[in-house]
């Protein structure tokens, strides 16, 4: 019997250190995108995308499929589609840290993502009568979450060190191992809440660049 997906257990990290960005390389038009650049990459490994021909990758996680030091394939990275993704395109790939790069966040009361409402348009003419309606985008996301205060808290100091960085990186962590990636700007609120019998938090805000990256286990 199918079990109902909840979050609930799931552990936030927040990355303390991303790799150098490489440099710009052509990409392909393929099901899994090769991107032709040096590099030290190998397979399995996560990257964040950059790309500014193709816009719709920028902020995107990746995992390495495989890799050469002149070439990297991207899984499940489908560029293949040349009216969206016109032949050409260069990626820059930014490599995320292994685990001991990610502080995790403890204390998690509320975790929440908001925005990607589907914005449209509509049309209304003189000889129709029913006026019909198109979709032009989805509005920005924006990921917001509170943790529990601790003034000496190493977690508190990560997110201090992280305020404004551009990009910064959380990892959600499910209980199966694997991950929801968010990617955008973070804007740390240090003032602790101080309401009467209730727990003290900071609040964290991130606007994100793209839709959270799912990455399943590797198991």
């Amino acid at each position: 019997m199918r079990k109902v997906p909840l979050p609930d257990g799931a552990k936030l990290y927040l990355a303390t250190a991303l790799g150098t960005a490489l440099a710009f390389g052509s990409v392909s038009n393929a099901a899994n995108a090769v991107v032709t650049v040096d590099n030290s990459l190998k397979a399995t490994d996560l990257v964040i995308l950059d790309s500014e021909d193709w816009p719709e990758l920028t902020g995107l996680v990746a995992r390495v499929k495989t890799a050469t030091a002149q070439a990297v394939t991207l899984d499940g990275v489908d560029t293949s589609n040349t009216v969206k993704f016109p032949a050409g395109g260069k990626l820059s790939l930014i490599p995320l840290p292994d685990e001991t790069g990610f502080q995790r966040l403890p204390y998690v009361p509320t975790f929440a993502l908001s925005g990607g409402e589907l914005q449209t348009g509509n049309t209304s003419y003189l000889d129709v009568e029913e006026s019909s309606e198109f979709k032009t985008g989805r509005s920005a996301r924006r990921l917001q979450y509170t943790i529990s205060w601790k003034g000496d808290g190493v977690a508190r100091a990560a997110l201090k060190a992280a305020n404004g960085q551009d990009p910064s990186v959380h990892k959600l962590v499910y209980r199966d191992g694997s991950a929801s990636f968010y990617v955008g700007e973070l804007d740390y609120d240090d003032a602790a809440s101080t309401e009467k019998g209730q727990e003290q938090v900071t609040t964290s805000t991130v606007l994100l660049r793209h839709a959270p990256t799912y990455i399943g286990s590797e198991v």
